[in-house]
């Protein structure tokens, strides 16, 4: 049986063709120190999930029937690192050692075992090693808790907790970070801060909050990897909103709403617009109700992305102006589709419907606009967008931030006071996402 150790553990991880780099061993150190939970905060792609995956074959190896235990907030989260496992297991340096199963590794007496997020259903095991993948995609601290409460039935039991930031510091990953922090000894160097004493140890590596973001190789500080390169950092800032490259980039932790462009991204991408009578084009309308609330906007395109645009400020209900402008544009162009939102606007839907244009419902619930989101933030980013730098619009793009959840980010307004209208820029997302959308094929599948 291998050695329960540090240095026999960066040895097995060499054997398996997969040896440490510094930041890794430095991981490997703080997993088999005194403490018995380790928490490690790392950026994506830093390859954190991998070394614990070779930690957990490990451990199969290297300690007395042994129960190791892999939990996410899904069970296709934890298959990934299950996954990883399962390659090293099959390396020929093991051969004979491990048995494979679906979703378990099997040694004499012991096993490795993928979770379910069904937390109730983890109480009662007695795990030797506990492995928390992405603490921040966890809904609550059920399952942690339940893992956590088990460690003291086994001597010598442990936990690895790995993650990227969250997006609040009132979670549950924000909570362990509270604790690790308030350990007896903390050191911060650069961008790793490690704390450790009690029974608790922190590695976190992120980019300090007032360090500049925009300089890829500060970034590059909070990202040890060696293939994750200056240039490639550089390419992510330019692609992704404000939010999600401090979150998932520099491992800062942020919170729900941030800038959802680039700096000087929609600037770059005015231009001369031009617009051919009888041509094809895309409406999108977001309608007001009046009352000041917001201002109501009809923002149209056509099939080389240029932007045409017409808003009313929000003191009134502009529905008959709107009906009158859109009957312009149907008596200059060919009008595609008609977006807009049934719900706020089903009297200028059925009105155009009998006069014979085709108009789309666009409901604005997550499930359309964060696709529709990411699809402007492309086209903006890729410069294929010409807008005709019109100063009504421009504050309602500028306005816009991105707004995170669970299932990604969209655009939306930052509140609900005057001056914060962004109807423009989601009346465009949404004569944009219909301008590119293209309808899937049907397909014969059999015959019944």
């Amino acid at each position: 049986m291998r050695k329960n150790t540090a240095h026999d553990f960066i040895g097995f991880c060499a054997l398996i063709g997969f040896p440490l780099e510094p930041f890794q061993r430095k991981i490997a150190r703080a997993a088999f120190a005194a403490e018995h939970e380790l928490c490690v905060l790392l950026a994506r792609g830093n390859g954190k999930t991998t070394v614990m995956a070779a930690l957990a074959v490990h451990h199969l190896l290297s300690v007395p029937r042994p129960a190791v235990y892999v939990a996410a907030s899904s069970r296709d989260q934890a298959t990934v690192l299950y996954e990883a496992a399962r390659e090293f297991a099959s390396h020929p340096a093991l051969a004979g050692e491990i048995v494979l199963r679906h979703l378990e590794l099997r040694v004499p007496g012991g096993h490795l075992r993928v979770l379910a997020s069904d937390a109730p259903k983890v109480h009662g095991l007695s795990p030797t090693l506990a492995l928390v993948d992405e603490l921040h995609a966890h809904p609550d601290d059920s399952l942690y808790v339940a893992l956590r409460a088990a460690l003291h039935k086994s001597p010598g039991a442990r936990m690895v907790v790995i993650s990227t930031a969250a997006e609040a510091a009132d979670s549950p990953l924000g909570r362990l970070r509270a604790r690790g922090l308030a350990q007896p000894h903390v050191k911060r160097s650069r961008a790793l801060t490690e704390a450790h004493g009690g029974s608790m140890r922190l590695l976190e590596w992120a980019v300090p909050d007032d360090a500049d973001i925009e300089d890829p190789r500060v970034v590059k500080q909070a990202n040890p990897a060696s293939w994750i390169t200056v240039d490639a950092l550089r390419d992510q800032r330019e692609a992704l909103p404000d939010l999600a490259y401090r979150r998932y980039l520099c491992d800062q932790w942020a919170g729900r709403e941030s800038a959802w462009l680039p700096p000087g991204a929609w600037q770059a991408a005015a231009g001369e617009t031009d617009f051919q009578p009888g041509e094809r084009i895309w409406v999108g309308v977001d309608l007001s109700g009046g009352g000041g609330r917001s201002d109501t906007a009809v923002v149209w395109l056509n099939e080389r992305l240029h932007v045409g645009c017409q808003l009313w400020a929000g003191e009134h209900d502009a529905s008959a102006e709107v009906s009158a402008f859109i009957g312009e544009l149907a008596s200059t162009y060919t009008i595609a589709e008609l977006v807009l939102d049934f719900w706020r606007a089903s009297g200028l839907a059925s009105e155009f419907e009998q006069r014979g244009l085709t108009v789309v419902s666009y409901p604005q619930t997550d499930s359309r606009l964060i696709p529709a989101s990411a699809r402007l933030h492309a086209a903006i980013l890729e410069q294929r967008l010409v807008h005709p730098d019109d100063p009504h619009l421009n504050a309602h793009v500028h306005a816009g931030i991105a707004r995170h959840s669970r299932r990604g980010w969209r655009i939306d307004r930052p509140g609900t006071s005057a001056g914060e209208q962004v109807d423009g820029l989601i009346a465009l997302a949404m004569a944009l996402d219909r301008a590119e959308h293209v309808e899937q094929p049907v397909r014969l599948l059999g015959w019944l």
